[in-house]
C-alpha cells in the first residue's frame, strides 16, 4: 500500500494539451523533495484540466466502545471499487494524482524498513488514477487507486499505484476507462534514506501554490 510520494521538478517535464495553464504553471513552480503523507495537502488534476488542492485521505467511520471514530483512507483498491465505499466517487469525481516518485517499504534487517523510490526512467510526471470527495470538515480529500503489480514490482509489494499511460488519461477522467491492471509505464526503483525515522512535516503550501 502507498502511503508516500514525491512532488518535485522533473527533468523531462511534459503536460498534456488539454490542462489548464494555471495547473502547468504551478507544477513547473515546484522544487526541491517534497514528500506527500497521509492527511497532507497536495495537487490533483481535474477532467476540466484544472489544478485543486486536496487532503490525502478520506475518513470512514469505525464504531468505538464509547464513540464514533474515524479512520482516513489513502488507498482504493481496484476490486474494490464497484462497492458502496467507492462506487460513486469512482462514477462522479474522478482525478488524476501528480507524482514525481513513490515509495514502498520492505523489510530491512531486523525489524528495520527499507524505502524503495519508484520513478520513471525518462524523470517525467508520474500520472496515477484517484478519486475524491468533499469531507464536511477536512474540505476536499481524495483516495489513490492501486491495482496489481507488475512482474517486475510482484515481487516487492502485491499493490500498486494505478499508473496511468499518456493516452489513458484522458479516457480515465472521462469515466470511459474501469480497469487497469499492471501499469504499461516504465518503472526504475532504488532503495533510499528511510525518511519516516524523522517527522516528515506538511509540504509548505507556498511551495505549492
Amino acid at each position: 500500500m502507498c502511503t508516500a510520494y514525491e512532488l518535485g521538478k522533473r527533468q523531462g517535464q511534459t503536460f498534456p494539451g488539454w490542462m489548464m495553464d494555471d495547473a502547468i504553471e504551478t507544477l513547473l513552480d515546484l522544487s526541491g523533495r517534497i514528500i506527500v503523507r497521509p492527511t497532507h495537502s497536495a495537487p490533483v488534476i481535474l477532467p476540466d484540466g484544472s489544478l485543486r488542492m486536496m487532503s490525502w485521505g478520506v475518513r470512514r467511520p469505525v464504531p468505538g466502545k464509547t464513540k464514533l471514530l474515524w479512520r482516513t483512507v489513502v488507498n482504493s483498491r481496484e476490486d474494490k471499487l464497484a462497492g458502496r465505499t467507492w462506487k460513486e466517487a469512482f462514477a462522479q469525481r474522478r482525478c488524476l494524482i501528480p507524482a514525481a516518485a513513490f515509495y514502498e517499504w520492505v523489510a530491512g534487517p531486523g525489524k528495520s524498513k527499507i524505502p524503495l523510490r519508484f520513478e520513471r526512467p525518462s524523470e517525467e510526471w508520474i500520472w496515477i488514477a484517484g478519486i475524491w470527495e468533499t469531507d464536511k470538515e477536512l474540505g476536499n480529500v481524495f483516495s489513490m487507486i492501486t491495482t496489481e503489480p507488475t512482474l517486475e514490482i510482484g515481487p516487492i509489494h502485491d499493490r500498486m499505484p494505478a499508473v496511468l499511460a499518456d493516452d489513458r488519461l484522458r479516457p480515465y477522467l472521462n469515466g470511459e476507462l474501469h480497469e487497469f491492471g499492471p501499469s504499461p509505464v516504465p518503472l526504475r526503483w532504488e532503495d533510499t534514506e528511510n525518511f519516516l525515522k524523522k517527522k516528515v512535516p506538511p509540504p509548505d503550501q507556498g511551495e505549492l501554490l
